[in-house]
């Protein structure tokens, strides 16, 4: 009987007591869960902004790859159209740097050798109008029908030579026959600060679009 009571006596303690240590043990494992997840957390923060770094830097890499290679198309393509253009303007061309517009005037083509050569050599409206948009770059003012450079005076007046042949008699079946044409209204839109390549785009953009002009 005297066993019994103390049982009785000693059972509330000892289950409280089991209690708390299980609680405690709880609270250090779930402190413990925290710390790893925050840790955790913390880690893959980095990682991700390092590997956004990373990212960052390759892109920086690539665009400027990109620039330069654009950048060397373009000095290829220049130096393209200026060697078609010594060789339909100028004959005997100066290799000097340091030679004058002056000089070179002197060793210009004549205009009948200057359509003999657009017919000779295949050219095409682009060709020429690679050209005549890179006189147009180097020259150092605005060019107009008024005003415009010897050069394209000389290349507009060997294309209306060249238009000026039947379309069947010319051997040049590149030629559209309206060379001289339509680079003398893009010569006329130029005086006026106008690119006649821009209103082409925006027609076309327009005709797409249905977008009109309100005044």
């Amino acid at each position: 009987m005297k066993t019994i009571l103390l049982h009785l006596l000693l059972w509330p303690t000892t289950v409280v007591c089991g209690f708390t240590s299980d609680n405690s043990r709880s609270s250090s494992d779930l402190a413990r869960q925290t710390s790893s997840g925050t840790t955790t957390s913390a880690s893959d923060a980095l990682a991700l902004m390092s590997e956004a770094k990373a990212l960052r830097q390759q892109a920086s890499m690539l665009q400027e790859q990109l620039n330069r290679e654009k950048e060397e198309r373009i000095r290829k393509e220049r130096e393209k159209v200026d060697n078609l253009i010594d060789l339909l303007l100028f004959h005997g061309t100066n290799s000097d740097s340091n030679t004058s517009e002056e000089s070179k005037q002197q060793l210009l083509h004549t205009e009948e050798q200057v359509a003999q050569l657009l017919i000779s050599k295949r050219m095409s409206y682009d060709m020429v109008n690679q050209c005549f948009d890179r006189i147009v770059e180097l020259a150092n003012r605005p060019q107009s029908i008024d005003s415009c450079s010897p050069l394209l005076s000389l290349l507009l007046d060997a294309a209306c030579q060249v238009d000026c042949i039947e379309r069947k008699e010319n051997p040049n079946k590149r030629w559209n026959g309206r060379v001289e044409r339509d680079l003398r209204k893009k010569l006329f839109a130029l005086g006026y600060g106008i690119r006649i390549e821009d209103v082409q785009k925006k027609d076309a953009i327009r005709s797409i679009t249905g977008e009109r002009d309100y005044f």
